[in-house]
């Protein structure tokens, strides 16, 4: 977790906050888990208040509890919350994708055909960080080609609230990232038809899927979830 090798002009802060939310994404500090800001700060190398500052700012996200006098902790998959981001995600991603489907070009699909190849190589490979970043540049392909690039923000803090489901899901059900190449390849062939619509359904299909196991996860791991 050292970041010694980030580069110098990003702030401490920015550094501390980048490094606990991956780690908290991926499941490394688990639900639940206590947090210091004297641990972290000297497991990365710097201050305590940078990490202090990295603290509020996921508590803000809702992904750290702080609780004064008693600690820091991580929060529990909030399932409200999830719900939340992936009611955001339908809206904002499958207007685009219709508007996508009439404008992209020849260059935009083979461009998404591309990332779908690296996507399956990744997944074949056992390389999930890049199966992760794989999939958001696909969606922010998407999003470009609509004209609306500035909605990723939105959408990928949406995206953030959904990512440890993915995560566990990935980690205790199969086929999930075999199934996120074949809805990408799906909305592609409707892209290059020009038909919106039905892209637009298989994109809605494709971002509900991450709550399709929820009730069987909440089942087997009840202390991760916040019902």
């Amino acid at each position: 977790m050292s970041l010694s090798s980030a580069p110098q002009h990003i702030p401490a802060a920015q550094q501390a906050y980048q490094a606990l939310h991956d780690r908290i994404l991926r499941l490394e500090i688990e639900p639940g888990q206590s947090v210091s800001e004297k641990e972290i700060s000297s497991q990365i190398g710097v201050s305590r208040q940078p990490v202090r500052e990295a603290f509020i700012r996921l508590s803000q996200e809702g992904l750290l509890i702080i609780r004064p006098q008693i600690g820091t902790f991580v929060s529990p998959l909030n399932v409200e919350q999830i719900h939340e981001a992936v009611f955001a995600r339908v809206a904002l991603e499958c207007a685009s994708v219709r508007i996508a489907a009439n404008v992209a070009t020849e260059r935009d699909i083979r461009d998404l055909y591309d990332n779908i190849r690296a996507h399956g190589q990744a997944s074949d490979d056992g390389e999930m960080d890049l199966v992760y970043q794989l999939d958001a540049a696909f969606h922010i392909k998407l999003l470009e080609i609509s004209g609306h690039p500035g909605l990723w923000k939105m959408v990928n803090q949406a995206r953030s609230h959904m990512a440890r489901l993915r995560q566990l899901s990935v980690t205790k059900m199969s086929n999930t990232s075999s199934q996120a190449v074949a809805f990408h390849t799906s909305i592609v062939e409707s892209l290059k038809a020009r038909d919106g619509e039905k892209a637009a359904r298989q994109l809605k299909a494709h971002i509900e899927q991450n709550v399709d196991y929820m009730d069987q996860l909440i089942e087997q791991m009840p202390g991760y979830f916040e019902t």
